[in-house]
């Protein structure tokens, strides 16, 4: 999946560059993108500005909690549950405290929301924003999960920086829920994951976030991939697995054949591809990977 643009407004003064206004955003993570957080909170805040631009928030308050997340962005057909969500275009493996949840998304030109965590359904879609959209830009969305049916509606009020204790966090982005009880923080790049909630008289929850690029193989998992080379088709298999995903990559890092299976093993039909190195990249249902590579001769 191509990612989206993102179209930032930077107003120049004097030379000197002030807070953006964030308008037309647009901007979801790519495929590779990978964040890890840190939580930190505070039990009470209040006198955050929750309008305009150019705003400077102040959390220097907030403290770790001992919470921490990784999130690794992938092709849809990397998931273990693809199978139940054909719609996905974009999924992101969470790991928190050791358990591991896969959220499936669906983006396209007007909207991001998400149809599933993990073999749970999100009925009706929970849709992160619609766009492009600029101050005062509001949706209401309504969706059930686990038998419990949620609406609620966001308005887009504010953007600019948030200063925390590990330094400033630019190009925020602020939404009111319903009834202007807390408000959602959005770093620009990355509209599905919040950073944060302010809840006015009441406390911050902020994530620290590091980006990276790529994803971890976990080498405690053994692929196995035989005749290699192979000719029509060859045997994946991943021993002690009940049930994997798996895709296959050509040399220029394509995905080329993706897919599922309910065992330890799976037959990859070689027969349409052209000659060469391939890698085969598989995970289990924890959302544990492994990598094997596979030559196709004629």
């Amino acid at each position: 999946m191509k990612p989206l643009c993102t179209a930032l407004l930077l107003s120049v003064c004097s030379g000197t560059a002030v807070a953006q206004t964030l308008t037309d955003a647009n901007s979801i993570p790519a495929v590779g993108h990978t964040e890890t957080r840190t939580y930190y909170n505070s039990p009470s805040a209040d006198g955050w500005n929750l309008t305009g631009t150019g705003n400077t928030w102040d959390a220097t308050g907030v403290t770790p909690f001992g919470i921490t997340a990784m999130s690794n962005y992938r092709a849809p057909g990397d998931s273990p549950f693809a199978a139940s969500y054909p719609g996905t275009t974009l999924c992101a493996q969470r790991v928190q405290d050791g358990n591991t949840e896969w959220r499936h998304y669906i983006v396209d030109a007007s909207h991001a929301e998400m149809i599933g965590v993990s073999a749970e359904a999100v009925v009706g879609g929970r849709t992160y924003c619609t766009y492009p959209f600029s101050l005062g830009s509001t949706f209401t969305d309504s969706w059930t999960i686990n038998g419990n049916n949620l609406s609620d509606t966001y308005t887009y009020v504010a953007s600019g920086e948030v200063t925390a204790p590990w330094g400033t966090i630019s190009d925020v982005v602020m939404f009111e829920t319903s009834g202007g009880f807390s408000y959602y923080l959005y770093l620009a790049s990355n509209l599905l994951d919040p950073i944060g909630t302010y809840t006015p008289g009441f406390g911050i929850d902020l994530w620290k976030v590091e980006l990276g690029m790529g994803i971890a193989d976990a080498p405690a998992l053994h692929v196995g991939l035989w005749p290699n080379p192979a000719t029509d088709e060859a045997m994946l298999s991943m021993p002690h697995v009940h049930g994997f995903s798996f895709t296959m990559l050509d040399a220029l890092g394509r995905a080329v054949l993706t897919n599922s299976t309910t065992s330890d093993r799976a037959v990859l039909d070689l027969r349409r591809f052209a000659p060469g190195l391939y890698r085969v990249l598989a995970t289990d249902a924890r959302g544990q990977r492994a990598t094997g590579t596979v030559v196709v001769a004629r």
